[in-house]
């Protein structure tokens, strides 16, 4: 509300009058004022209009000293940020000057965000001396091509990536618990057009960042960081391992052995595999599908994970005599996941020796085991079109044969393991387990939890089935036409 000017104004024995106190015009701040302009000489104003000054607090006045102090110091008084009004009307000159504070204070919010983004010091400063020393350590180790990827995927991931936000730009002691939530705000966005509850992405990048401020941390650019605080990640619950049952995995082989033309279960040379009808335009031929089947009975006789199809070798397959004489055959890939110790692995199943010996009659005597015409980037094998060629062609029988069920490659290890589990029940005895576990490369715990327990649980169920009889009242009485 607009308030009379003060007497001392009119007589001009005041220079300046508060915008907000003494002419009653809203205003956000309580410090702006319009004055007279300063005098000629000649004891005349220099301008007819009035001027209009305002000065920030000082934990915001991010100027730099030769614009924020007299002189130029520090040790100088601070200046006033300042501005013509054009007129002379003290009220019309305040509302002016409103406006003319709104245009400073987006000055000062636009040099705050060059300062924080423009900064030697940013989350992406410790992003590239980070990532340079992390492949470094990683480049030669086993597994490390694949952590390399999907380290600069979470920076790099289109969109969604760390490095994508604004915040990467910023001083690293200027990120806010703000930058942060709204970052996991556009991650649920993104999560709601996927039917994903992003919590292994967030987990991802919380890892990630902690890393980096931890990188700052050591160079001791800034020793009183503090480390970011993240909303809480929440998760679907997680959903159980697929696997085929006996009847899917007879209907699965049979249907992909129609896919070869037979060709699967024969024994044939590497010269008459490599005339086996091929289109490398087409991943849906009977060539690829001799090498989906062999590749199915690796996981089926040795629990392989899928991540090693694409650097198995021919060499790593060992033929040997038992205490009885008795040829068997194990497997022994040259690196173990992880980096460790690496621990052969023996089948269990009898008719293990035949069918390697069949797999790798049509292969060379060395080199890659299965599509060795596909090639594999140096020390990564894993970068190839192996496990996705696998996948693809995996899910094409299964839709063929009429399985329902959304399996992957790794589905076949499950399925190995519960089938297992099953045929030989003496496995659950403690001792057996962990001979099997370190045999299969996994722990007894993940066998038990993954397995046992399941397998236990459903024949429970089915035995207490078998045993209730139905109530009379819980009978359907149709007609003899129902």
């Amino acid at each position: 509300m607009k308030r009379a000017l003060p007497p001392e104004w009119i007589s001009g024995d005041k220079k300046s009058l508060n915008v907000l106190l003494d002419l009653g015009i809203k205003c956000p701040i309580s410090n702006l004022t319009i004055y007279r302009g300063p005098r000629k000489k000649t004891g005349k104003i220099r301008s007819k209009g009035l001027y209009c000054r305002w000065l920030p607090d000082a934990d915001e006045d991010i100027r730099p000293d030769k614009l924020k102090y007299t002189g130029g110091t520090s040790k100088g008084k601070r200046k006033y940020f300042e501005g013509t009004t054009g007129e002379e009307d003290p009220y019309l000159a305040g509302y002016e000057a409103v406006k003319w504070y709104k245009e400073q204070r987006n000055l000062l919010t636009e040099m705050m965000k060059e300062l924080e983004y423009n900064s030697n010091h940013s989350l992406e400063h410790y992003w590239e001396l980070y990532f340079t020393d992390f492949t470094n350590e990683y480049r030669d180790k086993v597994g490390g091509r694949k952590r390399i990827t999907n380290e600069r995927s979470t920076w790099f991931a289109e969109k969604t990536g760390i490095g994508e936000q604004p915040f990467a730009r910023k001083c690293i002691d200027r990120i806010q618990y703000k930058d942060l939530n709204d970052y996991w705000l556009k991650l649920d966005a993104k999560g709601r057009t996927i039917d994903s509850d992003m919590a292994e992405q967030k987990r991802s990048i919380k890892t990630l960042i902690n890393k980096l401020f931890r990188r700052a941390l050591q160079d001791q650019d800034f020793p009183n960081l503090s480390m970011p605080i993240f909303t809480t990640i929440k998760s679907k619950s997680k959903k159980e391992a697929v696997y085929l049952d006996g009847s899917e995995v007879d209907i699965l082989n049979k249907q992909i052995i129609e896919l070869t033309g037979g060709l699967a279960q024969r024994d044939i040379s590497y010269e008459q595999f490599m005339e086996i009808p091929y289109d490398n335009k087409d991943r849906i031929n009977p060539r690829n599908f001799v090498e989906v089947f062999d590749a199915a009975q690796v996981m089926w006789f040795f629990y392989t994970r899928a991540e090693d199809m694409p650097r198995l070798k021919v060499e790593h397959f060992k033929f040997t005599k038992n205490e009885k004489g008795e040829e068997i055959v194990s497997l022994c890939m040259d690196k173990a996941k992880g980096n460790r110790d690496v621990v052969s692995t023996e089948p269990l199943r009898p008719t293990a020796l035949k069918a390697v010996k069949r797999m790798l009659h049509r292969r060379k005597s060395k080199g890659y085991m299965f599509f060795d015409w596909y090639s594999r980037p140096i020390n990564n094998p894993n970068g190839s079109q192996v496990g996705d060629t696998l996948n693809t062609l995996l899910q094409y029988a299964a839709k063929k044969a009429g399985i329902k069920k959304k399996i992957i490659w790794t589905s076949l290890r499950h399925t190995a393991f519960m089938e297992t589990c099953k045929e030989f029940p003496e496995i659950s005895n403690m001792d057996m387990l962990v001979k099997f576990a370190a045999n299969a490369h996994t722990s007894a715990d993940i066998l038990r939890a993954n397995y046992l327990n399941k397998l236990d649980r459903s024949l429970s169920f089915e035995k207490a089935r078998a045993k209730i009889k139905p109530r009379s009242y819980e009978l359907f009485r149709g007609t003899d036409n129902t």
